[in-house]
């Protein structure tokens, strides 16, 4: 260990030592350099948040990584090394510490975990941190070794092992967002070439008259007159700093997020090319195209796919052509660039679909998660939707981990991971079409929404596109607590049912019969075996495992009608009595037809009577007066 900590203290003598070369083979990046551009791995490490003797340890420990030839994943260690190191040291001076092996003193351990539990960072966060202390001490730079991670991150934490699942939005808000994001692609698609023109019309104005100007008022109504091909019909909002922008690219967002499930850092990796439409057997399935956050054991990135709607394709085209402005202004920065390597990752960046303004404060290209946050905030406000009493009470039952956030009147600001969760969510409770614009509609509407997914899944994997099996696992957990949520609510808190299986069921309650199950617990098991299962249909539910959704539900011996299910059939039995009147009023013989017609009535009389709800019953004989 004294070995160690000697080569530690007195390191700067390696400061010339070469730990990546560029692509040529080149020397680039040196020990002694406080940013490390390790072209091999496309990766950059930066100690700048470090200081002192914990810079030179972590220096250390990173190098010992970039050397060991057998480990794959060096990507996602270093990240992990970083990360430990930075909230450690802050840790560790907080408690007048000078370097790592604070950590071996009893005295100085507990005051250290005192600091750490103050820190108020949840249980995750520290089970990753902790994963440092052990590279301490497989370095022997510290003699203290961790034996049971979880459990000293359960202490640490501020909220225990708990981990809040991420946001699932209420309907009325989600359909407002979705529909508003819509809107607004479809609004200013076409034009999206002009917004990039008469942008850099203005900025390159409003740079030349704030020299003559004082008031930024006066700079930018000079750049207003000078602005060229103005278009008229619709409204584009002028000013230096691009809050308008901004809106937009929320808008973009929200339309790419909404409707393919992606985590944020895949969107991000979208550009120009991601949207492609796959054909296959005579069906064309538009997908997105991009890179998998969660890389392999390799620590290498996957390309994979999602489905989506056509809608995206234009919220990308509007991205890529309104920041086009933008994007050339970054080309001309790249040029001054000297070094091949660094000039083509920064060009590259500048190929993305999310970009900044060249003008503004930032250095990078590429938009990171603050500015996509902005975005999406501006967009957010901008529609001024506050939640209602009923979007509350969806939001505590969607959410549980999360009761009580969302307040009345309140406006539901959304996390990137919120639409992917939303999807899943909608996707198996059949809601995902009533977010979409009409101009899209699906093919076969009877079938259940994660079947049509699962269907265009699979079309494409034929094609040979990976397809995000994280996501689909999301949607098959988010199913069975669907099915879950349904059948807890039949066996135990629903007043009346009706069907074949639903007066069973109900039989059964009333009698106490043990094979009622009261627990989620034991119900969600039952699903997760395959032993209960429900399908969802427009007039109720059917617990048979292998129903097709095209079956008779009136005599479905598997049938549940519940109460809210009943009262959506009244709908459906007027249409089912104006069809049969205008059979008989027009004198057409189809006693076929008329039969069933008048069967399905009856049938639907039969579960509304059945849960107290009112009509007036329908009689052969005044059908047509």
């Amino acid at each position: 260990m004294k070995e160690v900590l000697k080569f530690i203290d007195s390191n700067n003598i390696y400061d010339d030592l070469i730990v990546s070369f560029d692509t040529e083979g080149n020397p680039y990046s040196y020990y002694g350099s406080d940013k490390w551009y390790l072209w091999s791995l496309s990766f950059n490490v930066s100690f700048s948040r470090l200081s002192g003797t914990f810079k030179s340890t972590v220096k250390y420990l990173v190098h010992k990584v970039i050397s060991n030839d057998s480990l794959k994943s060096k990507k996602s260690v270093i990240k992990n090394i970083i990360e430990g190191a930075v909230i450690f040291e802050k840790c560790i001076t907080g408690c007048n510490g000078v370097s790592y092996d604070f950590i071996d003193d009893d005295e100085d351990f507990r005051r250290l975990l005192v600091e750490a539990k103050s820190r108020s960072l949840k249980f995750k966060t520290w089970k990753n941190n902790l994963v440092f202390l052990s590279h301490l001490h497989n370095a022997e730079v510290i003699t203290r070794e961790i034996k049971n991670y979880e459990e000293l991150a359960l202490y640490l934490s501020v909220s225990g092992a708990s981990v809040s699942q991420a946001v699932c939005i209420p309907e009325s808000i989600a359909s407002k967002y979705y529909g508003e994001a819509l809107s607004v692609i479809e609004t200013y698609y076409s034009y999206r070439n002009e917004i990039s023109s008469c942008y850099d019309d203005y900025v390159s104005e409003y740079l030349e008259s704030s020299k003559r100007y004082k008031s930024n008022i006066s700079a930018r109504r000079y750049a207003l007159k000078n602005v060229k091909r103005l278009p008229k019909n619709i409204d584009i909002q002028f000013d230096y700093s691009g809050s308008w922008l901004s809106w937009l690219r929320g808008a973009c967002y929200t339309v790419i997020a909404a409707f393919t499930g992606c985590r944020d850092g895949e969107i991000k990796s979208f550009d120009i090319d991601s949207y492609q439409e796959k054909k296959y057997a005579g069906m064309t399935v538009p997908v997105l195209h991009g890179l998998d956050t969660k890389p392999n054991a390799g620590g290498v990135a996957r390309h994979t796919s999602w489905v989506t709607i056509p809608s995206v394709k234009k919220a990308i085209l509007l991205l890529w052509d309104a920041f086009s402005f933008a994007r050339e202004k970054w080309r001309e920065k790249a040029d001054s660039i000297v070094h091949p390597d660094e000039r083509n990752a920064f060009l590259e960046k500048v190929d993305s679909l999310f970009v900044t303004l060249p003008y503004m404060r930032g250095h990078r290209p590429e938009a990171g998660k603050q500015s996509l946050a902005h975005s999406l905030n501006t967009f957010v406000k901008s529609i001024g939707y506050r939640a209602t009493k009923d979007d509350v009470q969806e939001f505590d039952l969607l959410n549980p981990s999360r009761k009580g956030e969302l307040k009345i009147g309140q406006m539901l600001k959304v996390h990137p991971h919120a639409f992917r969760r939303t999807f899943a969510v909608y996707l198996v409770r059949n809601k995902l079409a009533s977010l979409l614009d009409i101009k899209y509609q699906f093919k076969h509407m009877n079938i259940a929404m994660t079947s049509w997914y699962a269907n265009q899944a699979n079309i494409a994997s034929y094609v040979d596109m990976m397809i995000d099996q994280d996501l689909q696992d999301e949607i098959a957990g988010e199913n069975q607590n669907y099915m879950t949520d349904v059948f807890y609510h039949i066996y135990n808190e629903a007043e009346t049912l009706a069907g074949h299986e639903g007066r069973r069921i109900k039989n059964l309650r009333a009698e106490g019969d043990t094979r009622i199950y009261l627990n989620r617990e034991e119900i969600r098991k039952q699903v997760q075996d395959g032993r209960l299962s429900i399908v969802e249909h427009p007039g109720g539910y059917c617990t048979n495992p292998d129903c097709d959704r095209i079956c008779d539900m009136t005599t479905c011996q598997y049938k549940i009608v519940t109460k809210d299910k009943a009262k959506k059939l009244v709908n459906i039995r007027e249409k089912l009595i104006i069809k049969y009147n205008d059979i008989e009023s027009l004198g057409l013989d189809m006693p076929n037809v008329t039969s069933k017609l008048f069967y399905e009535i009856r049938s639907i009389e039969q579960v509304l009577s059945e849960h107290h709800l009112e009509y007036v019953a329908f009689n052969k004989k005044d059908a047509y007066l």
